[in-house]
């Protein structure tokens, strides 16, 4: 939980638009088959989880950092939201103040943003669920913390251990939160689909009587490892 940024009371140039084509791409892979990929994906830790609105997001990254528990960096980060963005606050983890509640929640719905990401926690979460905007966080908490600052838009963060910059792709859903970097997004689109793909013939042959450890290779990849 640090308390300062290298780039604390800036505000960054907005990241990069990503090929509407390879987000649709993206947004059709879970993030399980994202990470178990070899494609360039960031994983982030256990413990942001979905806690209000729609129950998935994948878009490019408007990041924030904040001073644990601060709110004002957060809040001027509206400011700078475009449709299909994701809001990403690097709130240092801090659990015992909420940096975002549902007044916020409506603003960046009303602007088209397809989602929050919150390395911390948040508030209001019943106001929040009703705006619908897709909410990933450590949890909820009441109280707010500072409104003080300092803090930053659009520059490197981390969410949950994951390093994120702005215009990098985040995707989110029931299992967890990923990070794709911006510069190989058709590369990650490439590697999950190789996933995907693995699953579904996986399916295939479980529905036409395969046994399980048979049909995902299990059984050959035993024969090999046993001494």
């Amino acid at each position: 939980m640090s308390p300062t940024h290298p780039d604390q009371w800036s505000i960054g140039e907005p990241g990069p638009r990503p090929d509407p084509a390879l987000l649709a791409a993206l947004g059709e892979l879970a993030t399980t088959q994202l990470a178990d990929s070899d494609g360039p994906v960031a994983v982030a830790g256990p413990g942001i989880a979905r806690i209000a609105g729609g129950r998935e997001v994948c878009g490019p990254a408007v990041t924030v950092w904040t001073k644990p528990g601060d709110v004002v960096y957060v809040l001027k980060a509206v400011d700078h939201i475009r449709p299909g963005d994701v809001l990403v606050v690097d709130g240092g983890g801090r659990l015992d103040a909420a940096v975002i509640g549902d007044i916020v929640a409506g603003a960046l719905v009303g602007l088209g943003c397809a989602g929050l990401v919150v390395d911390g926690v948040v508030r209001d979460v019943d106001g929040m669920d009703a705006t619908g905007l897709p909410t990933f966080a450590r949890g909820a908490h009441p109280a707010v913390g500072s409104k003080t600052g300092p803090g930053a838009i659009n520059v490197p963060v981390q969410i949950g251990g994951a390093a994120v910059r702005p215009g990098d792709l985040v995707r989110a859903d029931s299992s967890g939160v990923v990070v794709v970097p911006h510069d190989r997004l058709a590369e990650a689109v490439e590697a999950g689909r190789v996933v995907a793909e693995r699953e579904q013939e996986w399916r295939r042959r479980i529905a036409t009587g395969e046994p399980l450890p048979e049909a995902t290779g299990i059984d050959e990849a035993l024969a090999r490892l046993r001494p």
